[in-house]
């Protein structure tokens, strides 16, 4: 988070971390973390980054995020032997792919608990077993006791 957009982390309240997730070539885990900026942002153009690790800073609402019209469903980058998903807002004239579009439908899918199926097509022979996003629990019934 420094790395990118230098926000310190004593700025940042960890709201949750998410299942950890595979990089594209499925050779090691990534730890997402939610969190929340402490301090309001006004404008977002203040927001510091480093050119080298990020192109662009801007905002999508979740309502957006959630509409299928944005997310294009699977789409292979380059020759990669991978599928993943990628979001168009054409507002930000921004697409947003690779493992930030991948983290990003993990959570998404996660939210609306449709659970970890179509979000990413491994090889045959790659070893998905180990990176697939725990079941999402069964909603617990509090009125039973």
């Amino acid at each position: 988070m420094e790395e990118e957009v230098y926000i310190s982390r004593d700025q940042v309240e960890i709201l949750g971390d998410f299942t950890p997730m595979p990089n594209k070539d499925c050779t090691m885990r990534v730890q997402p973390y939610i969190g929340l900026i402490r301090q309001p942002i006004n404008d977002i153009s203040e927001i510091k980054f480093n050119p080298d690790e990020v192109s662009k800073v801007f905002t999508i609402p979740v309502d957006e995020l959630l509409d299928p019209i944005k997310r294009k469903n699977l789409v292979r980058f380059r020759d990669s032997k991978y599928m993943y998903p990628i979001y168009h807002v054409e507002e930000e004239g921004c697409t947003v792919w690779g493992l930030t579009a991948f983290i990003m439908d993990g959570v998404l899918r996660r939210m609306l608990k449709l659970g970890p199926e179509g979000a990413m097509i491994c090889p045959e022979n790659g070893n998905i077993q180990r990176y697939k996003p725990a079941p999402v629990p069964a909603p617990s019934d509090s009125s039973a006791a």
